[in-house]
């Protein structure tokens, strides 16, 4: 069973800021971005994942490919997805991470993105939120995070976060040793949970931390966050749905 946690605020820590989108060129991304490598993502054997060519439906219009300035000034990339208009969960160490200065200074959220095309625009942080036992023991069980936007995004399907578990999932994003990590790639295969975690053999890379483990098209039961073959994830759990929800 999923583990549960009500003392919300104690597994939760926000970070407001001001989104000033003049920390980062809005408009021009030109600067070489890195993967964080404590991530080690993975690709198990033959690789078997599939590129997305259409984003304009579920789950795909709610994945957004994510820019990441953090506090030292460098520039990573991530993944993340739309359950609000102006919400969206990711890894923890996609919002803050401990080698790279702590909170990322900035994020540019880009969902749907597929190739060149942007096709409902570009959005930046305005606040983040990651789990206390991320930021302070760098749990791997609550590696876990969330973004708010400055401004709503311009469409109006988004993700549903289930406590749930199953036999099977997708795990889809943008991974950055494919096509420069401009477009989704999906895998979806068998999975196993332990001790709050899904593990599974669904090929992923760096860039793709933060997507959505998907039960279906329009429910998300993790965040994909490590590799390693086995690769992976973080279950939900009801005080960071609830957090999200109020925040």
């Amino acid at each position: 069973m999923p583990e549960k946690d009500s003392k919300v605020q104690e597994k939760l820590i926000t970070q407001k800021t001001e989104g000033d989108s003049s920390r980062y060129d809005f408009n021009n991304i030109t600067p070489k971005f890195f993967i964080l490598e404590q991530t080690q993502e993975s690709v198990c054997g033959l690789d078997n994942r599939i590129k997305v060519t259409n984003t304009a439906s579920l789950p795909f219009k709610a994945i957004c490919k994510l820019y990441m300035k953090a506090a030292n000034g460098k520039n990573f990339i991530g993944t993340g997805w739309l359950t609000h208009a102006n919400k969206l969960y990711t890894a923890g160490h996609c919002v803050y991470d401990h080698d790279e200065g702590g909170w990322m200074d900035s994020i540019i959220v880009v969902p749907a993105k597929s190739g060149n095309s942007e096709p409902f625009g570009r959005y930046t942080s305005s606040d983040l939120v990651a789990a206390n036992g991320w930021i302070n023991d760098r749990s791997k069980r609550y590696d876990v995070g969330a973004i708010k936007l400055s401004s709503n995004v311009s469409h109006s399907d988004f993700l549903n976060p289930s406590i749930s578990d199953s036999d099977a999932a997708t795990v889809c994003g943008y991974p950055g040793d494919r096509d420069t990590g401009i477009f989704q790639y999906k895998m979806r295969d068998s999975i196993q949970k332990r001790d709050g975690r899904f593990f599974y053999q669904i090929d992923t890379f760096g860039g793709q931390s933060g997507g959505p483990v998907l039960r279906n098209n329009g429910i998300a039961i993790g965040i994909h966050n490590y590799g390693g073959c086995d690769n992976s994830a973080s279950d939900l759990y009801q005080g960071l749905i609830d957090f999200v929800e109020e925040w």
